[in-house]
């Protein structure tokens, strides 16, 4: 039910991008009162073991591994704004992110994704640096192509015994380029007959703290990482408002000198977010905040 002060807000992205990080975050800083976050918790819908376990893994600093039911786990949170009545109704329809790619691989969209697409006037995107498949470039071609006819020509030239020919590797749609996924993804939404644009969309790319070293703004770092994605908003600025975030959920890796630097910290504070008029770098609301606007 969405009332005048009330926004629907989808959190989508392929698996291993971040969203459980996120999540488990989330969950933990909202009720938590050493350091303040402009949104708070007001319900919760469903049971909440599973944002319990996510969140203890991450204040124990423990990578949450990718269990067979996540894709099963409907996450569904009210939260409002401390100062306000301002409300952020926020789901999770695939926390594993299976979903998602069920729409690259099988051309199908299910029921409750399509529910929450219906309902939404506004989403995170979620893209990790670690979990890009990178496009094959037209030089990376050409190069190729030019070493293999160098090769033909050495071996007709030559009366060695002919080298057997390799059978052929058939295209496997899951190894396509990230990016041609993700403007896929976008395209399914706009195709719905609930889409109502401007759909205000923040792009989070996980894991920022992985990123932050080049000093280099998420937006820069998409425009040059993913070009399509990048292209595919800009020609849809129409259907998509856009807003760019670098978020580090997890404050670093779970190895060595960062899990010593984390252990000194406030566990909210290992948070650190970057992007679009953020105001409190550890406040994990942000994103939700600019949604708002």
């Amino acid at each position: 039910m969405k009332g005048p002060n009330t926004h629907n807000f989808l959190l989508i992205g392929l698996p291993s991008t971040g969203k459980t990080s996120f999540l488990a975050a989330l969950w933990y800083a909202i009720q938590q009162t050493a350091s303040q976050t402009a949104l708070v918790l007001k319900k919760l819908d469903g049971d909440s073991a599973y944002l319990n376990r996510i969140r203890d893994a991450w204040l124990a600093f423990k990578a949450v591994g990718r269990n067979p039911t996540d894709s099963e786990t409907f996450v569904s949170m009210w939260l409002k704004r401390k100062d306000g009545d301002e409300e952020v109704h926020l789901t999770f329809p695939d926390v594993s992110g299976e979903s998602f790619k069920q729409q690259w691989t099988t051309r199908q969209l299910t029921i409750s994704y399509d529910k929450c697409l219906t309902e939404a006037n506004g989403g995170i995107l979620f893209i990790h640096p670690d979990s890009i498949k990178l496009p094959l470039r037209i030089q990376e071609v050409d190069d190729l192509a030019a070493m293999i006819d160098d090769g033909v020509a050495e071996e007709m030239s030559s009366p060695a015994t002919p080298t057997p020919q390799a059978a052929p590797v058939p295209w496997d749609i899951e190894k396509a380029p990230t990016q041609v996924q993700l403007v896929e993804l976008l395209q399914f939404m706009m195709k719905r007959p609930s889409f109502r644009p401007p759909f205000r969309l923040a792009i989070a790319v996980s894991a920022w703290d992985l990123v932050a070293p080049s000093k280099i703004s998420p937006e820069d770092w998409v425009t040059g990482q993913l070009p399509l994605l990048k292209q595919f908003l800009v020609a849809h600025r129409k259907s998509f408002e856009v807003g760019f975030y670098g978020i580090s959920a997890q404050g670093g890796k779970y190895e060595g000198e960062d899990i010593k630097a984390m252990e000194n910290k406030q566990p909210a504070r290992r948070i650190e977010i970057v992007g679009n008029g953020v105001k409190n770098k550890h406040d994990i609301t942000e994103p939700l905040q600019w949604l708002m606007r």
